[in-house]
């Protein structure tokens, strides 16, 4: 008697990384994917040590997992971890992405594009190139921005940082004359000559004060983007509302940036014409992971 090979494909299985994990919303977001698209396949989260981390990512090759997308505070070690580096984790120096490629471990960071396409949904490159941006906190968030913006050809980028120094330590590493550090105490002042605001700060996060920025001198128009996207309408983004700003959250990055990292693990890109907002959301409201 012959045997027949099934025709059902071999499930893929990717997840996300980080210390601690149970937090992540990308199991959600990935398996509502998965499920959408008709993929044999699962997403689920792995607890992994700061201090075992890249040995951890360099045991993948050895494995059946197709990949992983990496979060806080392990970043630096997936970059390290990595046999090679697309373009993009070179730019920033971290990685967020870790897939297998010809027996490699590949080192990428979606996190540019991730910024940088719900950015566009709301102003065009040709008027971005012409805008002066505010950008809020110094840190690896914001090295992510500043890539972006400086791909984007933002004449002037200005940062601020409640701790001066790492505002001034992260100009100076990208050394750029458009692109320089604005002292904390003044950074209300430099809002009514920007076009852009960022806050890539924790500030406003669920469980952290609001942003102490005043947005009084906004112009109407402006465009406040906060990357946090618990709540979903942080203190900042309403009052940008109320001053008649336009506003975009986080949830759009989040998004975004996970579009790659699924084509990479699963070999197809998520469906386009699925909204997963709300579904992310009421995973949040619920407390499911």
């Amino acid at each position: 008697m012959t045997s027949r090979k099934s025709d059902v494909p071999i499930p893929k299985l990717a997840g996300v990384c980080g210390w601690p994990i149970h937090h992540s919303l990308s199991p959600v977001l990935h398996n509502y994917w998965l499920k959408a698209a008709g993929i044999s396949g699962a997403y689920i989260p792995f607890a992994v040590r700061p201090d075992n981390a890249v040995a951890a990512f360099q045991s993948l090759k050895y494995t059946s997992i197709s990949g992983v997308n990496v979060t806080l505070p392990l970043k630096r070690q997936a970059f390290l971890a990595a046999d090679d580096h697309t373009p993009d984790a070179l730019k920033l120096g971290v990685s967020n992405c870790l897939f297998k490629r010809d027996g490699k471990l590949i080192g990428h960071n979606t996190d540019l594009e991730g910024f940088a396409t719900p950015l566009l949904s709301k102003i065009a490159a040709s008027e971005l190139s012409q805008s002066s941006v505010l950008l809020i906190g110094a840190g690896g968030a914001s090295r992510a921005v500043i890539g972006a913006l400086l791909s984007l050809n933002v004449p002037e980028i200005k940062i601020a940082n409640r701790t001066d120094s790492k505002a001034e330590s992260l100009a100076e590493s990208v050394n750029l004359p458009s692109l320089y550090a604005v002292p904390w105490e003044s950074r209300n002042a430099a809002v009514a000559s920007s076009q852009v605001i960022i806050n890539a700060s924790s500030a406003g996060m669920s469980g952290y004060s609001d942003l102490d920025l005043d947005l009084e001198t906004a112009r109407p128009g402006t465009l406040v983007y906060d990357l946090i996207y618990t709540p979903r309408r942080t203190g900042l983004l309403k009052e940008a509302e109320r001053r008649g700003c336009e506003t975009l959250g986080g949830l759009s990055m989040l998004i975004e940036q996970a579009r790659p990292s699924f084509r990479h693990f699963f070999g197809e890109a998520p469906p386009k014409d699925l909204d997963p907002t709300e579904t992310l959301y009421a995973a949040l409201k619920s407390g499911v992971r």
